[in-house]
């Protein structure tokens, strides 16, 4: 009898889950983005994956909340004070691997990584076990191309899957890259795949201004101009793919997939500028 009761309620339980994840589907706007809602977002999303995860996980007793609460602030920071702001950033993320491990498969981590390289804090290569960002973010951007790929050749049930992919691997794009512009990169070649031109056109932009600014001090004219170069060609590449999306799919395939930082692709909530 306990079981029976204990099943009624897991069956229960599960169906007021299943009607309320409908209802909530079918409530969102599935409207495409304009050109200028697409940059505020990628904004809020550098901001988020730069600055506001890596500081909140730092803690507000971290030795160096200091410059952390500089940076936040906008303030531009000198050489010496980027340098140790960036190995203080490091060693963050560093701290937080497993949980990170745990939430993406598409990180990509080395130890001593490309120890005859120029990096970012005077020195060369990345000591320890790290996150590759660019590498990281070029196998979201493997996946993102693939989930576009077939649309137009499967049916409907994998076409949603795949939009949702493809919005997925948008957000960890942002989310993998942003976090190099204030850690330890390395001066490096990147082999791009090769797949559609104008998509990998607005990748390699996005990547290359990243990189850049992750030479620059923090927040000075230079690092600014490249975030500002990087979050366009991140944009861009947001619109092309949600314009593939949207002419690939129904309008209920698309409410059901849920557009570009929806509910369905597990995205942050922002906090828009």
């Amino acid at each position: 009898m306990i079981m029976r009761w204990a099943t009624r309620g897991i069956l229960g339980l599960g169906l007021i889950f299943s009607a309320v994840l409908v209802s909530v589907i079918a409530l969102q706007d599935a409207t495409s983005f304009t050109s200028s809602q697409v940059h505020r977002r990628s904004v809020a999303l550098f901001v988020y994956g730069s600055t506001d995860v890596p500081h909140d996980m730092a803690g507000q007793d971290h030795p160096h909340q200091p410059l952390f609460a500089l940076v936040e602030s906008g303030a531009e920071l000198s050489t010496d004070d980027s340098q140790t702001y960036r190995i203080a950033f490091q060693a963050v993320l560093a701290d937080n691997q497993r949980l990170f491990r745990a939430l993406d498969n598409n990180l990509v981590f080395a130890t001593d990584h490309a120890m005859d390289a120029v990096n970012s804090v005077s020195g060369s290569g990345i000591v320890g076990k790290h996150d590759l960002h660019a590498a990281s973010a070029l196998s979201n951007f493997v996946e993102l191309s693939e989930s576009l790929e077939p649309l137009s050749t499967v049916g409907s049930v994998r076409r949603i899957r795949l939009a949702n992919r493809a919005y997925k691997s948008l957000t960890d794009l942002m989310v993998h890259l942003a976090p190099a512009v204030h850690s330890i990169v390395v001066d490096e070649v990147i082999e791009l795949p090769q797949q559609d031109e104008a998509l990998v056109a607005s990748f390699d932009a996005f990547r290359t201004a990243f990189h850049r600014a992750g030479f620059a001090p923090i927040n000075s004219p230079t690092y600014q101009q490249e975030i500002e170069v990087g979050v366009a060609a991140y944009a861009s590449l947001v619109s092309q793919v949600q314009a593939i999306i949207v002419s690939r799919l129904s309008p209920l395939e698309h409410q059901i997939s849920g557009r570009w930082l929806a509910i369905q692709s597990v995205s942050p909530q922002l906090s828009l500028p």
